[in-house]
């Protein structure tokens, strides 16, 4: 009997090789495991029974309890400790940058204070900026230059201090002729064109004019880029198109949300306002008889779209007494009585004229002091692959529409001299809405920034003199 209950007791069939339990197994002798102890009583019991509890349960669920375990608290404490030391770093480096910067900054005030001429250009440009003032659209593009030159300076040792930054434009030339050349691809000229453009892509030489795409010969510019087409009179194109120009365009301008964009337009214009190119009469829907708008007049170059124009207004306000209509051309508008229009408002139009800056300034001549121009157009974007399609089509869509839309819209804004108070972009940059105003009106006080709007203070003006 002893033996039997040793050979089925588990020893037994943890010391018993397999051969030796097959051979007691067919003489009759079962190897049967006796209960121990630790059958009885589980001392893990607790604990397995959790730990099957917890397997049984959903995925989220067992996250939620082990973020509850102690194990877990403990490993994020430490991760918490790290990451409150990586900003305390990434903090304490730029706190050291502003307070380079304000130390840089002071310095360029105290040298305007004592002599404001012996400012340099990118001390001028960085003073126009800090004080709230916005740049000009070329000056953008050198004050970038100038950041640029002085961050790859800063980064290999050239520039010891902040405070030591000073270019000169010959500095900026002879820096920027050192950079690696950088190609910019202008759709639609061929490797062996004959003008001056060396393959398919142009290699942008040594100019400061960094962020504008180049030939060879220069910055590419309104008048300078080929893919441009030529101004003409689009008079009697329009005049040809205005029947069926609402039906051409509708589901261009709804698939783009263009309809948006207008309703804009149409809420920044108060008092006597104008609109030249009204075309047919676009604007027309998101006009608030009631709203600010004090009297409008609808001025455009094409008899006929005037005609529809005038149609579609009275069908639409018919009890509306302050409303004139007009045919004349924007670049002939220098005829007019100056002062008349509290805001002069336009829509697509700068690409349909012979001279966009001349016609630019006769709109601001007509402005009465302290008035706006509202602009809503398209034309180039700070990305070339765009850029490159607006060329590409530039002569198809000039035949079709008469519209040049690859022009740059700031370039021509600058070449006015006017001041943008408010600028902002849609459709990738191609749609530009612009506030502008003459340099010598001031600021409106809902176009100064938030904290000078709060504290009622006064726009600050940087001139740098005769120098």
């Amino acid at each position: 009997m002893f033996r039997q209950a040793l050979l089925g007791s588990k020893v037994a069939r943890t010391l018993v090789p397999r051969s030796t339990a097959r051979v007691l197994g067919r003489s009759g002798i079962n190897l049967v495991p006796l209960r121990t102890y630790a059958d009885r009583f589980d001392i893990n019991k607790a604990e397995n029974l959790e730990a099957r509890r917890l397997k049984s349960l959903p995925k989220t669920q067992q996250w939620a309890q082990y973020f509850q375990t102690t194990e877990f608290k403990k490993m994020m404490t430490k991760y918490y400790v790290g990451m409150f030391a990586v900003l305390l770093i990434a903090l304490y480096y730029y706190m050291n940058d502003k307070y380079k910067e304000e130390k840089h900054l002071k310095k360029i005030r105290r040298k305007y204070h004592e002599d404001r001429s012996s400012l340099s250009e990118y001390e001028f440009l960085k003073l126009k900026l800090t004080s709230g003032i916005k740049l000009k659209p070329r000056e953008e593009k050198k004050f970038e230059l100038y950041t640029k030159m002085r961050r790859e300076l800063l980064k290999n040792g050239t520039l010891e201090t902040l405070e030591l930054y000073d270019p000169t434009p010959e500095d900026l030339e002879e820096w920027y002729s050192k950079q690696e050349v950088k190609k910019v691809v202008i759709a639609g000229v061929s490797e062996d064109s004959s003008d001056g453009l060396s393959g398919k892509a142009a290699v942008k030489t040594s100019t400061i004019e960094m962020l504008m795409e180049e030939t060879p010969e220069g910055p590419l510019t309104n008048l300078t880029n080929p893919k441009i087409q030529p101004a003409l009179d689009t008079t009697d194109l329009f005049d040809d198109i205005a029947a069926e120009y609402d039906d051409s365009l509708k589901w261009e301008e709804r698939g783009i949300l263009m309809g948006m964009r207008r309703k804009w337009l149409m809420n920044k214009a108060e008092g006597h306002v104008l609109e030249v190119a009204c075309g047919t009469g676009r604007n027309i829907p998101y006009f608030n008889p009631l709203g600010k708008i004090d009297s409008i007049t609808y001025m455009d170059s094409a008899p006929r779209m005037v005609e529809i124009c005038q149609k579609k207004f009275r069908e639409k306000y018919p009890n509306y007494r302050k409303a004139a209509f007009a045919v004349g051309k924007a670049e002939n508008m220098d005829t007019l009585n100056p002062h008349q229009y509290d805001t002069v408002i336009e829509a697509f139009g700068l690409c349909a004229y012979e001279d966009p800056v001349k016609a630019l300034r006769n709109m601001t001549r007509v402005l009465k002091p302290g008035g706006r121009l509202i602009l809503l157009e398209h034309g180039r974007t700070h990305y070339d692959f765009l850029n490159n399609h607006l060329d590409f089509r530039s002569e198809k869509r000039m035949k079709t529409w008469g519209c040049r839309w690859n022009l740059d819209i700031g370039e021509i804004v600058e070449d006015a001299g006017l001041d943008i108070t408010y600028e902002k972009h849609a459709h990738f940059g191609s749609t530009w809405m612009l506030i502008c105003k003459r340099p010598e009106d001031p600021m409106r006080l809902d176009e100064k920034p938030f904290l000078k709007k709060l504290l009622g203070s006064k726009m600050n003006t940087v001139d740098r003199g005769d120098k």
